[in-house]
């Protein structure tokens, strides 16, 4: 038995194979090359028992070299993969799973049933190119460029990806690999295996699954502070991840909305947890925080879009000044193309960005902190003192005034949203109902102030014409009066729920 220890790229770049060579000969790091042509087949019963144990089996051929593999459950965080395989020699191209180990079956697997039933489900196809790397520490690194494609009946999928596994040594030189390659290349992290994406293609359906929304993070009563803030991070990360695949694969600006808001989720339990962290940690906050403000341009887009939609709730009333329309627009022609944002989701410092984030979420799973560290506090201890922190400072601003006007309401969401982002870390430490009770009418505020920045759009281009329609003016008003007034009374509402976090424990 082998483990994997890799890291997952997907390549957006040209001439790959040429660059990554003259980076090597560049730097003076010493390799050996090769270039094989590779087929794999994968099976799995009908009902997909292997899949359903997290195993993946496959033969590949290369040359007159037949080989059968199964990989067992495994980890992936960051786009760096760990997963035990089994390999073994074979002379026909359908596999033998009496030939692999034993204690590799699970107790309500049956070995000779599923060898009866295997199915050839998809066959993958590609080029790769290998280089050997012996660094100067007397690390040995494989890397690997694949180009083909997966095959499933009729459908297809290319593969252009790089992996980057460690055949000796330490994982900090992967990242340091990773990072000479990210100058030269335009990359992404890869989270799904080609197996993965193989099985999509056998079941028809897209590859790119829908991201959840961003849960609760912390949800472990039992862990440190230290390890819930770990914990967090490799799952934030993942978040963000599959976010910007999912962007990627449908450039929507509602889409792009959610890698914004994983990233304002990550940055925030930077915030959150400082006083546990180091300053050389503290700096990927910083690096966070460079782009979520890149990206702060999304909220506004996307109200424009509403407003311009002929789809769009308010676009018949805006109809009445074609004037508008085309004001709204010329402002929405302001905002990056999608080819640059493809761009920038595949940039040197973005990878960077989370590559860092990937190794501090290792390194600090390897050296977990007990909790004397931690001055004696609980974590319990800890999210309630945050959260009541957090609410204070949105209820003094909501409690000054019974009535706000769209400009109050509208300062202060970004108080409303940090408020929400310490919820989304802590909160999923305590009791569910009463959670989401307390939870319920601030994002009804969030939602509305939301909904009050699209009628200020309104209000603000209504002020650049010459000539506005007073028919679309009265109507933009009495929109906004109305929602202020709605927002009034779940603001009354929000300020007077009850504490859920102060609970006896």
């Amino acid at each position: 038995m082998t483990t994997e220890i890799e890291l997952k790229y997907l390549v957006l770049s040209d001439n790959v194979a040429e660059k990554i060579t003259q980076i090597f000969n560049r730097e003076k790091i010493q390799f050996t090359f090769q270039e094989k042509r590779l087929a794999n087949c994968y099976f799995d019963t009908a009902d997909l028992n292997l899949r359903k144990h997290d195993m993946g089996l496959r033969v590949r051929r290369c040359n007159e070299h037949i080989e059968q593999t199964i990989k067992t459950a495994g980890q992936v965080v960051g786009g760096l993969h760990s997963r035990p395989e089994y390999n073994v020699d074979i002379e026909s191209n359908f596999p033998i799973l009496t030939l692999f180990p034993n204690e590799i079956w699970q107790k309500d697997q049956s070995v000779s049933a599923i060898q009866n039933e295997l199915v050839t489900l998809f066959s993958t196809d590609f080029i790769r190119c290998t280089w050997l790397i012996t660094d100067a520490r007397g690390h040995v690194i494989e890397l690997a460029y694949d180009q083909g494609e997966i095959a499933s009946g009729e459908q297809k999928e290319a593969i252009d990806e790089i992996e980057l596994e460690l055949v000796k040594g330490n994982k900090t030189a992967l990242f340091s690999l990773a990072s000479l390659l990210f100058d030269e290349l335009a990359l992404r992290p890869g989270l799904k295996s080609k197996a993965a994406r193989g099985y999509a293609l056998w079941r028809s359906e897209l590859i790119e699954e829908k991201p959840q929304k961003i849960g609760f993070i912390c949800q472990n009563r039992n862990h440190t502070i230290d390890a819930a803030f770990t914990s967090g991070l490799g799952v934030s990360l993942t978040s963000l991840q599959h976010s910007i695949e999912h962007y990627l694969a449908h450039e929507t600006l509602v889409e792009l909305a959610k890698i914004e808001a994983s990233l304002a989720v990550i940055r925030h339990g930077f915030w959150l947890f400082s006083e546990y962290l180091s300053p050389q940690e503290l700096l990927i906050r910083d690096e966070l925080s460079h782009f979520v403000h890149l990206f702060s341009w999304v909220d506004n887009a996307i109200h424009l879009q509403e407003l311009t939609n002929k789809t769009g709730n308010y676009r018949k009333k805006l109809d009445f000044s074609k004037q508008l329309i085309e004001q709204l627009k010329i402002e929405k022609r302001r905002f990056p193309s999608t080819d640059d944002i493809r761009q920038l989701l595949h940039s040197a410092r973005f990878n960077q960005l989370q590559l860092n984030i990937l190794q501090l979420f290792l390194s600090r799973s390897q050296a977990p902190v007990s909790a004397a560290d931690e001055g004696g506090t609980t974590l319990i201890k800890f999210a309630q003192d945050r959260i009541q922190f957090s609410l204070s400072e949105i209820s003094t601003q909501m409690k000054s005034s019974a009535h706000f006007s769209c400009e109050q309401y509208i300062a202060q969401s970004k108080l409303l949203n940090r408020s929400l982002l310490t919820g989304i870390w802590l909160a999923g430490l305590f009791d569910n109902d009463q959670r989401d009770k307390f939870r319920h009418p601030w994002l009804d505020l969030q939602q509305g102030i939301s909904e009050l920045q699209s009628l200020w759009i309104i209000q603000m281009q209504l002020e650049k014409l010459s000539e506005p329609s007073k028919r679309l003016v009265q109507w933009q008003n009495g929109k906004v009066e109305g929602l202020l007034l709605a927002l009034d009374n779940t603001k009354a509402i929000a300020t007077e729920m009850q504490p859920y976090w102060l609970e006896s424990l």
